[in-house]
């Protein structure tokens, strides 16, 4: 019985050990923002990750366009260190059957209301909803603790591809706040 004791302890202690060194992550935004907070920053997330129409539109086209892209992306994911915010959201994808992609990053928001210092960490492959849920979960634990999201990204072999961009050809330019292509 003292065996049994022992190694339940142990067990214990080991996973409560190796347990501290990951963050809370997997919060969701409203755990951190008022509703007026959340919804303001994801429209400023949509405003930066969302591309326009190629035929400009007018303003009044260009409002109503914007307002339908707020209302489709949703905020799944939040976590918090000081002033720096990490997210994670999804928006529809060209898609016959409903598939979203997702957006991972950071940016920083000392006021909760406006962003600065934005970044777009990843950004998938188009998915179903829920099993983009599932492995955006993942990618964005991963991405909160910085470990390595290269192992998700196209062309590791044997294994599964989530991440689209960044890749060998594609990176995020913060200073532009768009991803770009590698010149050679």
């Amino acid at each position: 019985m003292k065996i049994y004791h022992l190694i339940i302890l142990l067990f214990g202690f080991t996973f409560s050990f190796f347990g501290c060194e990951q963050k809370a992550t997997k919060t969701k935004p409203s755990d951190y923002f008022s509703p007026g907070q959340e919804q303001a920053l994801l429209r400023q997330i949509v405003l930066k990750t969302a591309k326009m129409p190629e035929v400009k539109p007018t303003r009044g086209e260009a409002d109503a366009w914007f307002n339908e892209q707020v209302k489709a992306y949703n905020w799944h994911f939040a976590h918090e260190e000081g002033s720096r915010f990490y997210y994670f959201v999804s928006r529809p994808a060209p898609s016959l059957y409903g598939k979203r992609t997702g957006l991972g990053g950071s940016f920083e928001s000392p006021d909760r209301l406006s962003i600065s210092r934005f970044k777009e960490t990843f950004h998938t492959f188009k998915m179903k909803p829920e099993d983009l849920l599932e492995k955006g979960a993942i990618l964005f634990e991963k991405m909160v603790n910085r470990q390595d999201l290269s192992e998700y990204q196209p062309g590791k072999k044997g294994k599964e591809e989530w991440i689209e961009f960044p890749d060998q050809l594609n990176f995020y330019d913060s200073a532009a706040q768009s991803w770009k292509m590698r010149s050679n």
